[in-house]
């Protein structure tokens, strides 16, 4: 009998960050707003790990390929990359995917959080208007699926304050 070997390659990966440019329902949420633990030290994230006490999402303005590159203008933890083309991707067989969005003002509680995550199959419950693009957890039926989950230290929100939420998700 002969011996077989199985695992994901190149290609599996490709295509997994290809569905999540090309899929619309994504949203960066934020939650978890009781402390971690008697110090609030920030755990470590695991595999099983979820977007805890969700707040609210913010549904993605950027989801867009990405490569490594010293000349890109995107920063995520000392390392530049570059925003290039669904053509470029899929011939290069790229695997990174930059998803970002502006929470502003009043879009979503001004309360502290400890936690982002990219989630996707998000479903508004029947009261929420269509066409929102920032809800709040009770505007939810759903909370779809975290794909990526960011524990931090708390971030105090208020009312008057923008920030910028960005992830560089590898597949």
């Amino acid at each position: 009998m002969g011996v077989s070997y199985t695992a994901s390659v190149a290609g599996m990966r490709a295509f997994q960050a290809l569905h999540l440019v090309r899929t619309d329902n994504i949203w960066i949420g934020i939650g978890r707003q009781s402390p971690w633990n008697e110090t609030d030290t920030v755990p470590e994230v695991s595999g099983s790990s979820l977007l805890n006490e969700p707040i609210g999402y913010k549904k993605a303005e950027k989801v867009r390929f990405v490569i490594p590159d010293p000349e890109g203008d995107i920063i995520q933890f000392d390392q530049r990359w570059k925003i290039i083309s669904e053509e470029e991707a899929v011939s290069g067989l790229v695997r990174w995917v930059y998803v970002a969005a502006w929470i502003t003002g009043t879009e979503l509680p001004a309360v502290s959080y400890r936690q982002s995550a990219i989630v996707t199959d998000l479903q508004l419950a029947e009261t929420t208007l269509p066409g929102k693009l920032a809800v709040t957890a009770e505007e939810v039926s759903s909370h779809g699926y975290a794909l990526v989950v960011n524990n931090r230290s708390p971030i105090h929100r208020t009312e008057d304050q923008r920030e910028y939420l960005e992830f560089i998700v590898e597949f």
